[in-house]
């Protein structure tokens, strides 16, 4: 009994029944797990830009969180009002570019010529016309569904933000429960995984808007057609690490070879090749200094993996899951800028 009883006196054993305790509630919410991450990512950018907001302006906590999701909201309108129309302008010539790219390959152009005159689309229609009507209003309540949990999700991050003071302090009154030792450890797990989660995600974001920008430059003078549709496809990648890069390249590759044949194809590559030179000794060391960093052979494992496990999610979440693990296990230290021990009677105790 005294064994047992000492068994769960140590620290490791504590933390890894706070970290039990943690994934048994995640699993609990798990049909919820897309709007907790998304409530979690806005949370943290609305409380730092927030905070950043405040520190500039001298505007007092609330305000500048008010702000930050008004002009969040105001380039989102900008963004649909203004960009929209020349996105889906843009998205209608990208048909007629595969084509032109599929005629430059015979052996392609007759398999799928053999292939639609083997395929009787009409027949096709007719008999599976139910089933097509099904999967279009599937994807329509999968597109309804993934915008209600991105809006609820704004707008749970945005009480989260505006109330931040109040949460904290309703946080402190588990440290001074009956149970402190386990709160401080569920606290500090939660706290590390948010932060770099947190980091990552900021991180990713920054380097993404940075190379959008970059490329659009270079797309540009090479004049690449579709180059808003282009910039869309290469932020929305850019946020998965390291990966990204070469999965723009696909896309890239299609329309600057139909558009620009053998030549233009060569100088994307060439531009994409400079721009991640740049990004990795450069502008990734810097945004990542004092932040998660892995080796790129366990990155690209660690997507791969994550992707099979996860779906989606495991794109975007992956690398902080991992560095979380390895942030645990001792092998990695947690970012720089982990909220210190918030009762200090508490690390009396401890």
């Amino acid at each position: 009994m005294n064994d047992l009883k000492s068994l769960f006196k140590r620290v490791d054993v504590q933390k890894l029944i706070a970290l039990i305790f943690i994934l048994a509630i995640l699993y609990v919410v798990k049909d919820l797990i897309s709007i907790v991450l998304l409530t979690i990512i806005f949370s943290y950018l609305a409380i730092k830009s927030a905070t950043k907001i405040k520190y500039w302006t001298k505007i007092p906590y609330g305000l500048s969180v008010l702000l930050f999701f008004i002009v969040c909201l105001v380039v989102l309108g900008m963004a649909i009002t203004f960009i929209m129309p020349t996105l889906i302008e843009q998205f209608a010539v990208i048909p007629d570019e595969v084509m032109k790219f599929i005629q430059n390959f015979p052996d392609v152009k007759k398999y799928l010529d053999e292939t639609y005159q083997n395929l009787d689309l009409l027949t096709e229609v007719t008999k599976n016309w139910r089933a097509l009507l099904a999967s279009g209003l599937d994807t329509i309540t999968a597109i309804s569904g993934l915008l209600s949990k991105i809006a609820l999700s704004i707008f749970l991050s945005f009480i989260c933000a505006i109330s931040w003071t109040k949460l904290q302090k309703f946080g402190t009154k588990f440290l001074n429960s009956d149970y402190p030792v386990f709160f401080k450890h569920v606290y500090d797990l939660g706290s590390t995984f948010i932060l770099i989660l947190g980091s990552v995600i900021e991180v990713q974001l920054t380097i993404a808007f940075i190379n959008t920008i970059l490329m659009v430059i270079g797309l540009s003078l090479i004049k690449v057609p579709s180059i808003m549709v282009m910039a869309l496809l290469i932020f929305i990648l850019g946020l998965i690490p390291i990966a990204g890069v070469i999965l723009s390249l696909i896309p890239l590759s299609i329309i600057s070879f139909a558009a620009l044949s053998w030549t233009g194809m060569f100088e994307v590559w060439a531009l994409v090749a400079v721009i991640h030179l740049f990004e990795s000794y450069f502008l990734h060391p810097r945004l990542m200094a004092n932040r998660t960093e892995l080796p790129i052979f366990l990155t690209f494992a660690t997507i791969i993996v994550m992707e099979h496990l996860l779906g989606a999610w495991g794109l975007i979440i992956g690398i902080p899951i991992v560095a979380f693990i390895l942030s645990i296990l001792g092998v990695q230290d947690a970012p720089v800028g982990k909220p210190k021990d918030i009762n200090s009677k508490q690390k009396a105790q401890d």
